[in-house]
């Protein structure tokens, strides 16, 4: 579930996607960014290249344009085409916003476009922010991006380099930039935690997120747990498959609203409950339990069990587990019941540290074909 990012330095030729720069400063008939196929086949959407029934394929998609500066975003519809052997980001021409009419005037050759691609098998929406070099709240992001790669048209990031780079250059709060570094911040406020939300709102000087990115977060955070569930189901499955288990059930797959994911019973005497807590991000990130989730924990009858899934992926995670969390909640769900008549609490948020986690970690992958013992 790699994010898939991309810088592009834009040329006077990519400006003629500009009305005001087509007419201002004629470079061409182009009137569309390119597209390093490298890039966008080679890495991000390889089933584009293997699509060859079309002579001159094209997918509409949604624009999200940032920046330059910290003006609010600006939203299109536009289209990727393949034209001969290039790929383009085409369309009708990219004019000024009337609320802002001489927005993208100040772009010039050498500025820079980092982009932001959504989709599976084909891009869906792509985000592009603009960072100027005359643009005071780009300028130190312009230098260090200049700094890092001196030459060159088009690279591949990853979202810990975007955060290197803003490190280095301290945009000020609300740059939009600072908002794509925020993967775990919106994971845990796409999932109801009050400390992501805080995150973004300080990050973005108040500004918070726009909601297509917000739906996104949530869906993608689904999806994650979605993987996580299926990549310790297989998991479980290969344990049962050496004898190290004796049974387990996929609860979650047939009960959407059970308390619990999984049950296990480690010998035929035992029973266990399992709860999934899954993340793309790191284990220290904060868990979320429902009301429901914590009653199920303290009373039991069974044992209640978090494993920990991180650092997830389409067909890896690390996995760590604490077990028997009931009695470490016990005094969390009394203070939950006590409050007064009409109020519940609906879930919690706990940081990972406060439970009693193994220390050992296990590698999980989507296939245990091999038949060896791991």
């Amino acid at each position: 579930m790699s994010r898939k990012l991309a810088l592009k330095r834009l040329t006077a030729s990519d400006l003629t996607f500009f009305k005001w720069h087509f007419q201002h400063q004629p470079a061409g008939n182009q009137k569309a960014f390119n597209l390093d196929a490298r890039i966008l086949t080679g890495a991000m959407f390889p089933e584009l290249g293997r699509r060859s029934t079309l002579r001159n394929p094209i997918y509409l998609l949604t624009l999200h344009l940032f920046g330059p500066g910290l003006v609010q975003p600006y939203t299109l519809a536009r289209k990727i085409l393949k034209q001969q052997k290039n790929w383009r980001l085409n369309g009708e021409q990219i004019d000024n916003p009337e609320d802002d009419p001489e927005r993208y005037n100040i772009l010039s050759p050498g500025d820079f476009a980092l982009f932001e691609f959504s989709g599976n098998e084909k891009p869906e929406v792509v985000k592009i922010n603009f960072v100027a070099h005359n643009v005071a709240s780009d300028a130190a992001i312009h230098r260090e991006l200049t700094r890092r790669y001196p030459s060159g048209s088009m690279w591949l990031l990853q979202e810990t380099t975007i955060a290197d780079i803003l490190a280095a250059a301290a945009p000020p709060a609300g740059h939009p930039l600072n908002g794509w570094i925020e993967s775990d911040a919106l994971e845990d406020a796409a999932l109801g935690g009050a400390t992501g939300t805080a995150a973004i709102n300080r990050r973005s000087g108040g500004r918070g997120i726009p909601p297509e990115d917000f739906i996104r977060s949530r869906q993608a955070a689904e999806q994650t747990g979605v993987t996580g569930e299926n990549l310790l189901n297989t998991y479980l499955d290969y344990e049962l498959s050496q004898g190290r288990i004796s049974e387990f059930e996929w609860t979650a797959s047939i009960n959407a609203v059970a308390p619990f994911d999984f049950q296990v019973s480690p010998t035929p005497d035992e029973t266990r409950v399992i709860d999934a807590k899954s993340t793309s991000g790191a284990f220290t990130n904060p868990l979320h339990l429902s009301l429901g989730e914590v009653q199920r924990a303290v009373h039991g009858p069974e044992p209640y069990d978090i494993y920990r899934l991180y650092e997830v992926t389409d067909d890896t995670a690390k996995m760590r587990i604490a077990r028997n969390i009931g009695p470490q909640l016990r005094d969390i769900l009394g203070q939950l019941s006590a409050l007064p008549t009409g109020v519940t609490a609906d879930g919690i948020s706990v940081l990972p540290a406060f439970l009693d986690f193994d220390t050992d970690e296990i590698a999980l992958t989507g296939s245990y074909g091999d038949g060896t013992d791991e």
